[in-house]
């Protein structure tokens, strides 16, 4: 017979421990969609604005042109404005797809930045949790354990 008396703590990996973690995983989910799908609409906003900035500059430079080449003209300055377009056409496009670059890495950020902020809310929520709650890795607003492997060393 053993004297050994059964631990007053409750295991807390009982199934019914973290129920409402678990009912609240589809608002998570939802939530993480809709910030990832806002994040990526600013971004094709943004592209927009680039594509539009481009395109009005080019008819612009390219409508002066075509009204230069309405009046006859000496054959060097057909020269000189076929090369004035050139030299505009590769400076644009340089430009167009630096600002491109820009506003897609700018999406990539903040996608990027919403992943790692939730993911150190979820660090947060491990180190500070409450008593009693078995943290639920997995259950964060981008459903990705970043500390699982550290977490799983240190037991």
């Amino acid at each position: 017979m053993s004297t050994r008396k059964p631990s007053a703590t409750a295991d807390p990996t009982t199934p019914g421990a973290d129920l409402a973690a678990w009912n609240d995983l589809p608002r998570q989910q939802l939530a993480a969609c809709t910030q990832a799908c806002c994040a990526m609409f600013r971004g094709f906003e943004a592209v927009r604005r680039v594509q539009q900035k481009t395109a009005h500059q080019a008819l612009a430079h390219h409508q002066a042109i075509a009204d230069m080449l309405k009046e006859p003209c000496h054959p060097m300055d057909l020269v000189a404005m076929q090369a004035e377009m050139v030299r505009f056409d590769m400076q644009g496009a340089t430009m167009y797809w630096q600002q491109l670059a820009s506003a897609i890495f700018e999406m990539q950020r903040e996608l990027l930045g919403n992943a790692a902020s939730a993911a150190q809310a979820e660090a947060g929520q491990v180190s500070g949790g409450i008593s009693g709650q078995v943290p639920m890795p997995g259950l964060n607003p981008f459903f990705f354990n970043v500390n699982g492997g550290q977490r799983a060393a240190a037991t």
